[in-house]
């Protein structure tokens, strides 16, 4: 991984950082996404105290464009992409029949949408360098899980969009993953 330039969406906490140190420790060049400026440069600071390559891009997967300005950024910054991590995303629980359609809409545009708008403005680069797409899933997204019905639907949808992409890109060499 060393030199390979890595995007984490929603990387400024949890297992995003965690995989944006992994990989920072292996020697790639990080770029990080989060919607929120303080936590982004919080963990930027921590892990260019590590020696890591780092950078952190303000921005909502849920907003196309945001996704169009951050593989831009990668590659005004580093050059390349070479691994998408479509990590970001959100939960909620309550039964369907208590469920606010306005929260599961958010849940599958951040969830599902988010993945579908990063994978499309980093995959000219990934298909290039001959790289990979990976998406954090959940089990959620193979078995629904009662009072989960919109987290389950966004994996669910998560699952059978890299499926489908892994068979499209498999010819060009480029792999896809979900995890």
């Amino acid at each position: 991984m060393k030199d390979k330039v890595v995007i984490i969406t929603g990387g400024s906490s949890g297992i995003g950082k965690a995989l944006a140190a992994e990989f920072g420790l292996q020697g790639s060049k990080i770029l990080i996404t989060g919607r929120n400026q303080e936590d982004l440069d919080k963990t930027v600071n921590e892990l260019q105290g590590k020696g890591i390559l780092i950078v952190g891009f303000r921005a909502d997967v849920s907003v196309e464009e945001d996704n169009e300005k951050m593989a831009a950024e990668a590659i005004r910054k580093f050059g390349a992409i070479d691994v998408l991590i479509n990590n970001a995303g959100i939960s909620m629980r309550a039964l369907f029949e208590e469920a606010d359609v306005e929260v599961i809409k958010k849940v599958m545009n951040i969830n599902f949408l988010g993945v579908v708008y990063a994978t499309k403005y980093c995959m000219p680069e990934i298909i290039r360098n001959k790289g990979s797409i990976i998406g954090i899933s959940s089990i959620a997204g193979f078995r629904g899980l009662p009072g989960r019905t919109g987290y389950s639907a966004s994996k669910f949808a998560l699952n059978g969009f890299l499926e489908a992409l892994r068979l499209e890109l498999a010819p060009k060499g480029t792999h896809v993953l979900a995890a």
